[in-house]
């Protein structure tokens, strides 16, 4: 009950703090736009097997004749797999060793390019992040923390989703091509608002709660059944569910 009531307060808390931050913009948009969202598994990273998600949100927009595109993706992995795909509370403390790739800039984004379904090129940092996780013995939460090493710095790279939207490569200059397979893809013609985990076109208070109760999870924790880290709602791509990214889907929500 306590629980349930510090997620609601936390939902809670993010509308609030909207007065202090700009609204995301929402507006109508008057021509032609292309939205994409998509969710992969990775599987390899070079000759290496691992475990990770990739999640990638584009748009191509054709504003009262001004064209802009851009996309949002990130990536996070581990060798550690069964640590970043944990199914049960952990029963003790342990360190988890995860890479996140983050896109800093878009330089080009295209559809059915070049024998690809999605293209997008900009530029990247990849880190290194040990993360501690400490817990009761019954698996509850207590603390973590983290060491973030810089492992790849402003390099050029490339997202392929191809294979009729079911095979991903990521190729970031300076590490080794990450690949795997593409779990779910959204594609319309309207705004996909960040916050809005049903596709209704919409950011409601129950998907805001949603996210809240995964708040302060990392690669590697777990809340409950369903609710571990989940790289989609890391809008500000850190490697874990904070208050930005709270704020960032409040800041979407149906008025």
């Amino acid at each position: 009950m306590r629980k349930n009531i510090a997620v609601f307060m936390l939902a809670v808390l993010a509308i609030g703090s909207l007065s202090f931050i700009p609204t995301l913009a929402n507006a109508d948009f008057v021509g032609q736009s292309t939205w994409i969202r998509g969710r992969g598994i990775i599987h390899q990273w070079g000759d290496k097997q691992v475990f990770g998600w990739i999640s990638f949100h584009a748009r191509m927009v054709n504003l009262n004749g001004t064209y802009r595109e851009g996309a949002m993706i990130h990536a996070v992995w581990s060798e550690q797999a069964p640590r970043l795909n944990c199914t049960e509370p952990p029963r003790e403390n342990f360190t988890v060793v995860v890479y996140a790739a983050r896109m800093l800039n878009t330089t080009e984004v295209e559809m059915n390019y070049s024998g690809y379904n999605l293209f997008v090129s900009g530029y990247w940092n990849v880190v290194k992040i040990t993360t501690s996780i400490y817990v009761t013995e019954t698996g509850e939460l207590i603390n973590i923390t983290r060491v973030i090493e810089p492992f790849v710095t402003e390099a050029t790279g490339e997202l392929h989703v191809f294979d009729n939207w079911h095979l991903f490569e990521l190729s970031i200059s300076g590490i080794d091509t990450l690949s795997g397979v593409i779990v779910g893809v959204v594609i319309k013609h309207v705004e996909i608002r960040l916050g809005d985990l049903d596709d209704d076109d919409k950011v409601e208070l129950w998907e805001l709660v949603k996210i809240a109760k995964r708040f302060r999870t990392a690669p590697g924790t777990f809340v409950c059944e369903r609710d571990l880290f989940f790289t989609d709602i890391d809008f500000n791509c850190n490697g874990e569910i904070d208050i930005g990214d709270l704020v960032t889907a409040a800041a979407n929500i149906q008025g």
